[in-house]
């Protein structure tokens, strides 16, 4: 299901691009490329970044190993079709496409090494296009054989316009296991490199929030050397607990009303505003019923002429009110 839906959204993508990114996609690869006439003649080029420089068979044969090799057959074998299907994702036109092959052409696929492109109706999208590009097999047979000799193994047939042409590739078994036995190997060793990951990964994270938390208390220190040292001053000079006990007088203790007020607010109140001047305090925050928030805090002795100092507003789509309300604090 995942590949269907994948194979769909990249084919959609791809319509996406613009026509300069598609052209330069099926621009033709550089390798080295093999051409054959109709009397199985050769003739082998080395394509570049767009050149092309003439090779003979035996230097064609010692690049083969680095550099991909197209066969380039006559025209006269290649084969071409219109062919309407329903559509469907990439893989099930494949599947479907092998099917039909023997009947919409005078081979199996088994004796042919084709290709295909599909274009679904712009005026019925239940409907896909495709074009067949196919080559039989018995008509190259005798030239990759002549190839193989010398060390030349072509990937994939090459037909069209040499400027955008069309892929067709040469089945291998054998190459096809190792690829396979290559990616089987990747993914275990990935598997395994994950796995190793899920076991290391809580132990250096560990690691490295302890670190933080010690650079991060290295970097308090001074602050709280002068914190301590604060602290024996005031603790040493009697007039300090007088100059406090006067500013607390005057202000108000701050702890002492937020135990107030945490105390009278109801359980469904949350503060997310609160100051505190010469005894002045202003409330901000939300409330299911924010004049039962005034009512609390105007019976509470500790506090007087609390009332609000904004019309209360109603979170729409919420079943709470904003509210912000001002009061003193009884001495």
């Amino acid at each position: 299901m995942l590949e269907g839906f994948f194979s769909w959204w990249t084919a959609r993508i791809t319509e996406l691009l613009p026509r300069v990114v598609r052209d330069a996609a099926d621009r033709a690869r550089d390798g080295i490329v093999v051409a054959t006439d109709a009397s199985d003649n050769v003739t082998a080029w080395l394509r570049r970044k767009g050149r092309e420089e003439p090779l003979t068979l035996g230097v064609a044969a010692r690049m083969a190993a680095r550099r991909t090799v197209f066969l380039r057959p006559s025209a006269t074998v290649v084969l071409e079709k219109l062919h309407v299907v329903p559509t469907a994702t990439r893989r099930e036109l494949g599947q479907l496409l092998r099917h039909e092959l023997g009947r919409i052409s005078p081979f199996a696929a088994e004796a042919l090494f084709w290709h295909w492109r599909g274009r679904v109706r712009a005026t019925d999208r239940t409907r896909t296009e495709i074009a067949l590009t196919m080559v039989p097999k018995m008509a190259v047979a005798a030239v990759l054989d002549k190839l193989g000799e010398v060390g030349i193994h072509p990937r994939f047939l090459e037909v069209g316009p040499p400027e955008r042409p069309r892929l067709l590739p040469i089945e291998d078994v054998a190459e096809g296991r190792n690829i396979r036995h290559q990616l089987l190997r990747g993914l275990t060793w990935s598997c395994a490199g994950l796995a190793a990951g899920v076991l290391v990964l809580p132990f250096v994270l560990q690691t490295l929030a302890l670190r933080a938390t010690d650079s991060a208390i290295e970097a308090l220190q001074p602050s709280v050397a002068q914190v301590e040292a604060l602290r024996r001053g005031i603790t040493a000079d009697g007039a300090g607990h007088e100059v406090l006990a006067q500013e607390m007088q005057r202000t108000g203790d701050v702890l002492q009303v937020l135990a107030t007020i945490t105390r009278i607010l109801p359980d469904d109140t949350y503060l997310t505003e609160f100051s505190l001047r010469n005894r002045h305090m202003t409330l901000g925050g939300r409330s299911a019923l924010a004049p039962r928030v005034v009512t609390g805090l105007s019976a509470d002795p500790a506090i007087r002429g609390a009332a609000f100092a904004a019309p209360v507003t109603r979170i729409e789509g919420a079943s709470s009110d904003v509210f912000s309300i001002q009061g003193e604090i009884a001495r």
